[in-house]
C-alpha cells in the first residue's frame, strides 16, 4: 500500500512540475534503417532519397519533443511539406496533413457544422465537430500545409491553439462551447510560401509569425539534386540525370537575370525526371512543362537551352 501511495505522490509531483503550456520533453528514437547522417558533408538523408541540412533535421528533431511550433518557409517544390513528412516517417510518429488553401469554410474545416435533419416531421440540429478538433487531442504532428493562403478567420481560430491556451474555441457550436484543448504532445507545423510572386497567397499575419518559429527551408546544391533523382529515378543514368539538372539550372538562371517570367521547382524537376524515366525524351518534359509555365513566349526564351537538352 505504501509502494503505490509513494508511486501517486511521485506522479502528481512530476505533473506539477510541467508548466501550462510547456509539455514534458519527449526522447525520440529514430529507425536507422531509414535514416543516414554524413557529420562530414552535414548532410541527413531520410529514405534513402530525401536530403536535409544535419543542423536543420536537429532543429526540427528538437522542435518536436519539446512541443515548439515551427513553420518552415521557401520557394514552392523546395519539399518542405516532404521535410516534416519524412522526420514523422523516420521518428514512427502519426502525421496529419490539413491543406489550409483549400480550406474555404475555417468554421467548418477547424470548428465544425450544424446539421439539420428531419425525423418524424421534426427538425433536428446537431452539430458534427470537424476532424481538426478530433486530431489535436492526440500525440502526433499536425501539419498546416500552405497557411499562406489561409485567411484571416482560419488564424483567428488557429491562434489559441498556437499559443499558451493549447485550446480551439467552440464557440460556433453553440451546444457545448467547452474549449477542445491541445494534446500536451500535439504539435503543429505549417508551411509558407512567401514572397509577391505567389498568386493566391495572403501576407502573413505578425501575431502568426510570432507563433511559430521560422526555418528557412533548405536548398539544394546541384550535386545532392543529382543524388536525389538518382536515388528516387533509380533507372535514369549518369547522363541523364546531368542533363535534367544542368537543363533546370539554366532555365532558373534565365529567371534570377529577369530573362524569363517563370521558375522551375525541384518538384517540376521530379515530374520531368519521371517523364524522362518512363520514355520521354528530356527535350519533350522541359517542353512540355515549360509551355504550360511560360507559353510561347517563354519557349523562345529558352530556345537555346531546350536544343541544348536534344
Amino acid at each position: 500500500m505504501a509502494t503505490k501511495v509513494t508511486k501517486t505522490v511521485e506522479a502528481v509531483k512530476e505533473v506539477m512540475s510541467t508548466k501550462p503550456g510547456e509539455p514534458k520533453k519527449v526522447t525520440l528514437t529514430p529507425d536507422l534503417s531509414k535514416l543516414q547522417i554524413d557529420r562530414s558533408k552535414g548532410l541527413v538523408t531520410i529514405n534513402g532519397y530525401f536530403k536535409m541540412k544535419l543542423g536543420t533535421y536537429e532543429i526540427i528533431k528538437h522542435n518536436i519533443e519539446h512541443c515548439v511550433n515551427t513553420m518552415l518557409i521557401g520557394p514552392t517544390g523546395t519539399g518542405k511539406t516532404e521535410v516534416v513528412s519524412n522526420i514523422a516517417d523516420v521518428f514512427g510518429l502519426p502525421i496529419v496533413i490539413f491543406d489550409m488553401g483549400t480550406m474555404t469554410d475555417p468554421i467548418m474545416g477547424l470548428v465544425g457544422t450544424h446539421v439539420i435533419t428531419v425525423k418524424d416531421g421534426v427538425t433536428h440540429s446537431e452539430f458534427r465537430r470537424s476532424r481538426f478538433s478530433e486530431i489535436i487531442q492526440q500525440p502526433g504532428i499536425i501539419l498546416l500545409d500552405e497557411i499562406s493562403r489561409a485567411g484571416a478567420q482560419a488564424n483567428n481560430l488557429l491562434f489559441p491553439c498556437l499559443d499558451f491556451r493549447k485550446e480551439l474555441p467552440m464557440e460556433y457550436s453553440f451546444h457545448d462551447t467547452t474549449p477542445v484543448k491541445v494534446h500536451p504532445q500535439c504539435v503543429f507545423f505549417s508551411t509558407a510560401n512567401m514572397g509577391s510572386q505567389y498568386t493566391g497567397t495572403h501576407k502573413l499575419d505578425r501575431a502568426l509569425l510570432d507563433r511559430f518559429m521560422l526555418i528557412e527551408a533548405d536548398t539544394l546544391k546541384t550535386d545532392e539534386i543529382k543524388e536525389t533523382l538518382k536515388s528516387e529515378f533509380p533507372t535514369l543514368d549518369d547522363k541523364q540525370i546531368t542533363k535534367l539538372v544542368a537543363t533546370f539550372n539554366a532555365i532558373n538562371q534565365e529567371h534570377d537575370e529577369f530573362k524569363i517570367s517563370f521558375n522551375l521547382s525541384i518538384r517540376h524537376l521530379k515530374t520531368m525526371a519521371r517523364l524522362v524515366a518512363n520514355g520521354f525524351t528530356i527535350y519533350d518534359a522541359f517542353f512540355v512543362l515549360c509551355k504550360g509555365l511560360g507559353g510561347k513566349e517563354g519557349l523562345t526564351s529558352i530556345k537555346s537551352i531546350l536544343e541544348d537538352a536534344q
